[in-house]
């Protein structure tokens, strides 16, 4: 997407924002869109991409996913800040049951105990070498305690 778009898209929202009363029209939008300087072009791809957006109908899951509890040699080599931070992931969505799977086998065969150093390393050698950059950000934020944020 290019920038002047994502600008648009911005503008557009914060002047539907700002208004308290009832919401200006698309037409009178776009001309005070024109009077500012904008390209119709681009005007239209950003109404095009807020209309695609309202229109689509938002997907509710209605069971959560199902919480891996661990079997007691895998309990011994798992510290529990260490699940609950993979749980965490999981349940935001960063981390797929596979992958958390993968995750438990490497920790089972590794020596000693797993802790959040070694949960680090896994999700960024292993797990996040295979992600682009915002769902490795996401992933470390959850993971550092935080609410993901997605772009």
């Amino acid at each position: 997407m290019k920038a002047s778009v994502a600008e648009l898209v911005t503008v557009i929202l914060e002047k539907l924002d700002t208004v308290s009363e009832k919401p200006p029209t698309e037409k009178a939008m776009r001309s005070f869109l024109i009077e500012q300087g904008y390209n119709r072009r681009d005007i239209d791809s950003a109404f095009k991409m807020i209309n695609t957006h309202l229109s689509e109908k938002p997907i509710l899951q209605e069971t959560a996913p199902a919480i891996r509890q661990l079997a007691f040699f895998e309990s011994t080599k798992v510290q529990t800040d260490v699940h609950q931070a993979m749980t965490r992931l999981e349940l935001m969505g960063l981390l797929e049951p596979l992958e958390r799977e993968m995750l438990i086998e490497r920790f089972v065969h590794s020596e000693g105990q797993a802790d959040m150093e070694a949960l680090d390393f896994a999700l960024s050698y292993i797990i996040g070498a295979g992600r682009n950059i915002e769902s490795q950000q996401a992933m470390l934020a959850v993971f550092d305690g935080y609410s993901p944020t997605m772009h």
